[in-house]
C-alpha cells in the first residue's frame, strides 16, 4: 500500500455548525488537503497547543506520550495509518513497530497525538487521492467530503435541503445515508451468517 504523510496545518470553526471545527491536514509539500471534522473539545486541546505561550507539559496526552518515549522508544517506533472511510468516520490504526500491538484510533485522537508526539500519520494515497483538495491557507470556504460527515448530522442537513427546496443537495445527502443502510444491512447479514455457519460447524464437532 503507497502511502501520504500527513501534518497538521490548521483548524477553524464551522459557523453555525453547533460547537464543530473543521482541520486541515496536509501532505508533507503542501499541495493537498483533507478535511476532519472536531467537536469543540478537540479544537480547544488543539488551540491549546497552538499557542505559544500555553504550559502542556503537565497535561495528560503530554506526561502520556512522555512516559512512553522515555521506555527507550522513539516516534519512529510506532506509526498511524488512515485506511478507510467507514460510516461517516475515518478509520485508523496506530501500530507499535516494536511489538507489532495494532490499536484502533479515533482521527482527531490521532491527528493530536501525531501533533504532540511527531508519530507519524499517514494515509493510503489512493485514499487520498480520493478524499483531498488543493490546498488554500487560511480559505474563506472549506469543502468536507459528505462520506466524512456524521450521519446524524446528514439527517439534519437532508431536512434543511428539503426546506429550502435544494432537491439536487437532499438527493446527494439522500444517495449517501441509504449507502451507509445498505452498508450496515449487508455487514450485519454477513455476522449473522458467520454465527450459523459457527453454530454449524460446532454442531458437527
Amino acid at each position: 500500500m503507497e502511502r501520504t504523510q500527513l501534518v497538521f496545518r490548521e483548524i477553524s470553526q464551522i459557523v453555525g455548525g453547533e460547537g464543530l471545527s473543521v482541520a486541515l491536514l496536509t501532505d508533507l509539500s503542501g499541495e493537498r488537503a483533507v478535511t476532519i471534522v472536531c467537536d469543540r473539545l478537540m479544537a480547544e486541546q488543539m488551540a491549546l497547543r497552538m499557542n505559544p505561550h500555553s504550559s502542556t507539559a503537565r497535561l495528560l496526552p503530554e506526561v502520556l506520550v512522555n512516559m512512553l518515549m522515555s521506555d527507550n522508544l522513539t516516534p519512529d517506533d510506532f506509526e498511524m495509518v488512515v485506511y478507510d472511510v467507514l460510516d461517516g468516520q475515518y478509520q485508523v490504526t496506530l501500530l507499535n513497530k516494536q511489538t507489532l500491538t495494532l490499536r484502533s484510533i479515533r482521527m482527531s485522537d490521532a491527528m493530536l497525538l501525531s501533533y504532540i508526539s511527531r508519530i507519524p500519520l499517514y494515509i493510503d494515497s489512493q485514499l487520498m487521492a480520493r478524499q483531498s483538495t488543493p490546498y488554500i491557507p487560511h480559505a474563506s470556504g472549506i469543502s468536507i467530503p459528505i462520506n466524512t460527515i456524521a450521519t446524524e448530522r446528514l439527517n439534519d442537513e437532508l431536512e434543511r435541503a428539503i426546506q429550502a427546496e435544494n432537491y439536487r443537495l437532499a438527493s446527494m445527502l439522500h444517495e449517501e445515508i441509504q449507502k451507509r443502510r445498505n452498508n450496515l444491512k449487508n455487514s450485519l447479514t454477513q455476522d449473522l451468517n458467520n454465527s450459523l455457519t459457527q453454530d454449524l460447524n460446532n454442531s458437527h464437532v
